[in-house]
């Protein structure tokens, strides 16, 4: 039996200005279901995560393993994203931009965080977005009260609550970083033997000329940090726990100082030394800055219902209906949580769905039963096959199909449609495309 909202949705508050804030706007936009559309952006820009600036955030514990207890964001005047200065996209602008709006015909094949950035500014300005926005305000409180959503928010010191009938949580998940809880790391983080560095606050080599480095972690981000920091340090350790097609191709046209070693076993600091101690129990004694490549945690710290609910520790968000609608209350919606995808298509694929659910046009699909409950970071993380049948489901159920064989679906249509066969040869084949583009 088809599951469709209950209630009547009018007004929806959005959080977050970015990538995912922008596809939500859109996609309400243009349902023309909604009297009342208002994006809550904590910074004074749109753009969110593709942001580029210079400064950095106060750093991270060292371990940071939980969310519930590592996460200040709240606290922080201004929040930076982890763009670094020379930051390329691993995709190919064809396929990372959103499908109904194709990037200026001049943009270089695999775009800079400058174009991507005003690519978005240029998008919300073109497409009138920017009088939704509510700049230079966060979001510190959402509670579902009396049927209503209660948003408090916190404008250069005035505060004040608004009610709505839905939420989109859109803020990204890219600001909290996650770093293991190695053997001894915590009694290291309190001398200055060694800089304790996380990715997200990485943003150019030279800060690193002449040093020994450790990168821990074999992602995109542990991958570029490595290749551009060899270019001035002395020289460059990393360690990679799961080899991917991506660290593969990377090691291959390391330079020669660059040295894959064993995984981290514990950090070792006595008054007089330090060292690295490796899983094949050698050491490393000349290290002067470990940067930790080792991802984040989700945390959304302006929903006091978070803790042991959406929020364990913060390794993935329980309780969701395809990675997008609270299960409990499906007048609260998430997008862009999956790892490894292709955002701006996905997101506005959610969105689709999102803006068509709230509207009354589409059931919600089906929920399939919570197996189990672990707090598995991998649920998350899709790459190329999960990720295509997820968009397929996505636009299917856009256009109200939710029955879990496809195989009579046959849209062809350009954001709810099936993916095309150009459109996935890009996304298959963009790390040689980069290679042949960027020479890496």
């Amino acid at each position: 039996m088809a599951n469709f909202i209950q209630k009547s949705i009018k007004r929806v508050a959005v959080i977050g200005g970015g990538p995912g804030g922008i596809a939500a706007a859109r996609a309400l936009r243009d349902e023309g279901s909604f009297d009342t559309i208002t994006i809550f952006e904590r910074n004074n820009h749109t753009g969110g995560t593709w942001y580029y600036s210079p400064e950095t955030n106060p750093p991270p514990p060292f371990p940071s393993t939980d969310a519930l207890q590592v996460d200040t964001t709240l606290q922080m005047k201004q929040l930076y994203s982890p763009i670094y200065a020379n930051l390329h996209t691993n995709l190919p602008h064809p396929v990372m931009c959103f499908q109904d709006v194709p990037f200026p015909n001049e943009t270089p094949y695999f775009p800079s965080h400058v174009n991507v950035m005003n690519y978005l500014d240029q998008l919300a300005k073109t497409e009138n977005l920017l009088p939704w926005i509510r700049f230079s305000t966060l979001v510190e409180n959402a509670v579902f009260e009396n049927d209503v959503w209660k948003i408090s928010v916190n404008n250069n010191g005035k505060t004040y609550t608004e009610e709505f009938d839905a939420v989109v949580v859109a803020t990204g998940h890219y600001a909290v970083p996650y770093v293991p809880d190695f053997l001894g790391l915590d009694k290291l983080a309190r001398t200055d033997k060694v800089q304790l560095l996380h990715s997200r606050d990485y943003r150019r080599p030279e800060d690193f000329k002449g040093k020994t480095i450790l990168v821990i972690g074999g992602g995109s981000s542990a991958i570029d940090i490595t290749r551009e920091t060899s270019a001035v340090a002395t020289k460059v350790y990393q360690c990679i726990r799961t080899e991917t097609e991506l660290s593969r191709q990377a090691v291959e046209r390391y330079p020669p100082n660059v040295h894959i070693v064993a995984l981290v076993k514990s950090f070792h600091n006595s008054d007089s030394s330090f060292s690295v101690v490796l899983q094949d129990n050698s050491k490393l004694t000349d290290v002067d800055v470990v940067v930790f490549g080792t991802g984040y945690l989700y945390s959304f710290p302006f929903l006091p219902f978070q803790k042991d609910n959406l929020i364990k520790t913060g390794q993935k968000v329980h309780h969701l209906n395809q990675y997008l609608f609270y299960r409990n209350n499906p007048t609260l919606c998430f997008l862009g949580l999956p790892i490894r995808v292709v955002p701006l298509p996905l997101m506005q694929r959610q969105s689709i769905v999102m803006a068509r659910y709230w509207s009354g046009k589409i059931p919600m699909y089906p929920f399939s039963e919570e197996k189990n409950d672990t707090d598995n970071r991998l649920e998350f993380i899709m790459g190329v096959a999960k990720e295509f049948d997820y968009d397929e489901r996505l636009g299917a159920w856009a256009e109200g199909w939710v029955e879990p064989d496809r195989e009579g679906w046959r849209s062809d249509h350009p954001l709810t449609g099936r993916l095309t066969e150009q459109w996935k040869d890009l996304r298959k084949n963009a790390l040689s495309l980069r290679r042949e583009y960027l020479g890496y």
